[in-house]
């Protein structure tokens, strides 16, 4: 089947591997815009955002609203994983208080366009806690897909530069995504057949 951009987010879905190519070459170039302006302290781990950005568009593919731009998502997605890279590589960076920043405005600028409910989501997945007050508030609130909740993030990827990649780098990276995606298939199945196998001899145990 020919891939294209009429096409291509449905065969993403159905986690058609010419589709991430696709992806990879229609888009590649916005999403290292994004990731050489927010981890420009970060030099060395640029490729490894960009590489993980495609992987969790890849696996959080089904929280895609087709009523939102998916540039604008991507775009979002990019900017939430800067966003673990810097907090989690802060003391590498040379310019510390400047990530500190980067890091707080990133997250007002992502939280400006939800409603307080999907604010706190947010931060409780950024955080990995909620605060004393939410947790009071909202004990009831069940926890939803980070990537649900950024096709509510409002953010314009065209407002970034393309930054070239070259051909060369495109298939490298294409090569490394098929090789991380079949040796995912691999733990999968093994793990599969770990849990089939544990619940048909649960029974025997009783």
């Amino acid at each position: 089947m020919r891939i294209g951009k009429e096409n291509f987010i449905v065969q993403l879905q159905l986690h058609n591997e010419k589709a991430l190519e696709f992806l990879v070459m229609e888009h590649g170039e916005r999403l290292i815009s994004i990731i050489r302006k927010h981890l420009f302290t970060l030099p060395h781990l640029q490729e490894e955002c960009l590489t993980d950005t495609f992987v969790t568009v890849w696996n959080h593919i089904d929280s895609f609203d087709r009523e939102n731009e998916f540039e604008n998502w991507i775009g979002s997605v990019a900017r939430y994983r800067c966003l673990k890279y810097l907090a989690a590589h802060q003391n590498e960076a040379t310019i510390a208080w400047l990530i500190e920043k980067e890091i707080l405005e990133e997250k007002e600028m992502m939280v400006s366009c939800l409603n307080e409910q999907e604010q706190e989501l947010f931060y409780r997945f950024y955080v990995g806690e909620e605060p004393e007050q939410t947790r009071k508030k909202n004990r009831n609130i069940s926890c939803r897909n980070m990537y649900d909740l950024l096709n509510r993030v409002d953010t314009d990827i065209f407002e970034y530069e393309k930054e070239c990649i070259s051909p060369e780098e495109k298939e490298r990276m294409i090569r490394q995504l098929q090789e991380m995606l079949r040796g995912k298939k691999r733990r999968f199945s093994f793990r599969h057949y770990l849990s089939s196998s544990f619940r048909k001899a649960a029974p025997l145990n009783c």
